[in-house]
């Protein structure tokens, strides 16, 4: 009785999970989920350390030093004897020693290195920020071919499952006129034949969604056993009207551009560090000591006394004069480097978007053909099965126009999706996604 009352639970709990949902959910899903922005977010967070890092190198440097010694008490104290009689030390034995010593100190021009330091990692900070952005457009654009995909298939599979029941139905009726003598057997096997090919492709079409709807569940960080429907509300097709020219003129605000611009002037700053070797470093700094005994302090005591020091100190490497042209050579070369990558990434984003645009158009071409395409295909099925039942044409006329309405079904539903797919990414190659 236990085993037929668990039953039931253990049934339940091995249904998979249905979920329905949008394109945008899909897309929302996925972003929060993703490794690879994961990992595009650590190197942020690390690049911004190390902007916070060389923030550090201006505040000035606080330290503290404290040690204790016990000298040997082998050394003989030194001393005179006054008129008086009285015996004077001069330099007594303190074996116990203590020293306490805080500074601080500021580096108040370093040849402008660090503050050239600084703002090329800037630079570099805010090109990782827009490598995180390039990299979620990326995953975005993923995410949409895998949602689109998903749609096709189940589309393909309603449309393969209809298809396959008026197919089946025509083998039925073709048998009865084939009984009668109004159709030959050639008729019937033609039938089941189209029968067996919609079999297999709806064998096709359903373990292809049985392994996107996998690998999309993964994306999206849910149970791998999860059966994902996608809401085809949000896959119309595109039919906005947009030049090509709208989508050049985005081509500099591009991510990866616009990172590449990002490093150009990080490389830049670099060239101004090196110059700055060729400059002395100013430093000032003061100390106070709290020492017992205080050297400073004659005869020596042994009580902790204060004393303190300050002072400026220049450090100038001359040689730097000479020796600092080669860096500065390769920090300009590797300047070069970067400008002319960036002109190249420019300029490859401009043909990549035209390819795109093209696509696009095309894409659109395509699903007016498919729409029209399917109109006729329905129209001649209804005219073959007019003139069939008129005995004016023959059985083979009407699944040869059955065949045709099947595959511009299909058509139609992949040149709709394509022509989505297709826009979106247009807009991602014009950084418009």
């Amino acid at each position: 009785m236990i085993l037929l009352l668990l039953l039931p639970a253990s049934i339940w709990a091995q249904t998979p999970e249905l979920r329905r949902l949008s394109l945008d959910e899909v897309v929302q899903l996925g972003l929060a989920n993703s490794k690879q922005l994961q990992i595009s977010n650590a190197k942020l967070a690390a690049a911004h350390a190390k902007t916070n890092q060389l923030h550090d190198a201006f505040v000035p440097a606080l330290t503290y030093t404290g040690a204790y010694n016990r000298l040997s008490s082998n050394v003989p104290e030194f001393g005179f004897t006054l008129p008086s009689g009285e015996y004077k030390v001069l330099n007594p034995l303190i074996v116990n020693q203590f020293s306490n010593k805080i500074g601080i100190s500021e580096a108040v021009f370093t040849g402008f290195r660090a503050l050239n330091a600084l703002k090329g990692n800037e630079f570099l900070e805010n090109a990782a920020r827009i490598d995180v952005e390039r990299d979620q457009k990326e995953v975005q654009l993923n995410l949409i071919s895998a949602g689109i995909n998903l749609y096709k298939l189940q589309e393909a599979q309603r449309s393969i499952q209809a298809s396959l029941i008026s197919a089946r139905s025509r083998v039925v009726d073709l048998k009865k006129l084939r009984d009668q003598g109004l159709a030959l057997d050639n008729d019937v096997l033609k039938a089941e034949l189209i029968v067996s090919q919609l079999e297999t492709a709806q064998i096709e079409t359903e373990n292809g969604l049985h392994a996107n709807v996998f690998s999309l569940a993964v994306l999206l960080g849910l149970p791998e056993s999860t059966e994902i429907q996608l809401d085809s509300s949000g896959i119309s097709g595109v039919n906005a009207n947009a030049t090509l020219a709208a989508f050049l003129d985005n081509a500099t605000n591009r991510a990866d551009v616009r990172a590449a611009g990002m490093r150009k002037e990080a490389a830049g700053k670099q060239i101004e560090y090196f110059k700055g070797s060729r400059l002395p470093m100013v430093n000032v700094g003061a100390n106070l000591y709290i020492n017992n005994p205080n050297s400073r302090f004659f005869p020596p005591e042994a009580t902790f006394k204060t004393t303190w020091d300050a002072g400026v100190s220049l450090n100038w490497n001359l040689s730097a004069l000479y020796t600092s042209k080669h860096t500065i050579e390769e920090a300009k070369a590797t300047f070069l480097q970067t400008n002319l990558q960036q002109t190249q990434l420019t300029e490859s984003a401009r043909s990549e978007i035209a390819n795109q645009y093209y696509n696009w158009q095309t894409a659109r071409s395509k699903k007016d053909l498919s729409v029209k395409s399917l109109q006729q295909a329905l129209e001649n099925q209804k005219v073959m099965r007019a003139r069939l039942n008129q005995q004016i044409a023959t059985p083979t006329e009407l699944l040869d126009a059955d065949t045709l309405q099947i595959q511009a079904e299909i058509n139609r539903i992949s040149a709709n999706a394509d022509a989505q797919l297709a826009y979106y990414k247009l807009l991602k190659s014009a950084g418009k996604l």
